[in-house]
């Protein structure tokens, strides 16, 4: 996996509940065509993600919108997506925001495992390799995830990772799709 040497972090071998051991790997992307290949595979192989979040099945762009989209007053320096890899095979994604909506604070814009490698334990060792890249920023104290009203059925994942609803909630609008946002936090040490 030398060609995703931007940001490696590994897991360690992991007994996933299947009974399988894999290496889980973290790594950064940098956008080379082969990585948006692969990212775009993996929101394909997310459908039903796709349709409880947009109402419509995953679109030809979504890599590349995942690798862009910024919210207003962030720039490309603060835009971290990563591959998330077993056996290096890229099957899920992380995108994430440095210091947004406050400084102290790291937003988790996405995290999605490929639905053939979903209740695999791989979210979790993916998200727990996650928040030491998050702490090696040394400026976020928080990790936050705002999770669409429609996906509701993995606030048991967050909130088994740590995560605490805040009582936040924010309109959440896809092209004719309406939901709400539901917003939790989790305090991380240093």
């Amino acid at each position: 996996m030398s060609e995703h040497s931007a940001g490696n972090h590994r897991m360690g071998d992991t007994d996933l509940r299947t009974g399988t051991t894999g290496q889980i790997d973290l790594c950064q992307l940098s956008g080379e065509s082969h990585e948006m290949a692969d990212l775009q595979r993996v929101l394909e192989q997310a459908p039903r993600y796709a349709q409880l979040v947009t109402g419509s099945p995953p679109g030809r762009a979504d890599a590349q919108s995942t690798f862009t989209i910024l919210p207003d007053g962030k720039s490309y320096a603060d835009k971290f997506v990563f591959g998330v890899y077993v056996s290096s095979q890229m099957i899920g994604c992380i995108d994430v925001i440095r210091g947004y909506p406050r400084p102290d604070t790291a937003t988790i814009g996405l995290l999605l495992i490929a639905e053939g490698s979903q209740r695999k334990g791989i979210g979790s060792a993916a998200y727990r390799s996650l928040e030491p890249v998050i702490r090696s920023w040394r400026t976020c104290t928080t990790a936050r995830i705002g999770v669409v009203a429609t996906n509701s059925q993995v606030l048991p994942f967050w909130e088994s990772l740590g995560f605490l609803p805040t009582g936040e909630r924010k309109t959440y609008k896809y092209g004719p799709f309406h939901s709400e946002i539901i917003i939790l936090s989790k305090n991380l040490e240093f």
